[in-house]
């Protein structure tokens, strides 16, 4: 067959499925996504953040929320990644909420 340069271009990388609840060490966050978007509230102790510039491309999901910046690889029902909050960065997990509520 013929070689074409930008064929790759148009593959389009499916986004993981993280609508839903996760739980977190320090609380949980709900998202809700849309194709490659991502929007949600995360809760923290008695705080709530809203979650903006949500992106997923693949399992890379990357979202901003209480003036932090999360990154991280969707694996099934886990996330985990890296959240940096000015010059620190320190590591996240969120794993998906059982679904009967």
């Amino acid at each position: 067959g013929r070689e074409c340069a930008n064929c790759s271009a148009l593959m389009w990388i499916i986004p993981a499925p993280v609508q839903g609840t996760w739980r977190l060490p320090q609380g949980e966050m709900t998202l809700t996504q849309r194709f490659q978007m991502v929007t949600g509230t995360l809760r923290r102790g008695t705080g709530r953040a809203s979650i903006t510039d949500g992106r997923l491309r693949g399992d890379q999901i990357t979202f901003t929320a209480g003036g932090a910046r999360y990154s991280g690889r969707v694996s099934g029902n886990t996330i985990e990644g890296t959240v940096t909050a000015g010059s620190s960065n320190e590591k996240w997990t969120a794993t998906r909420a059982g679904r009967g509520g």
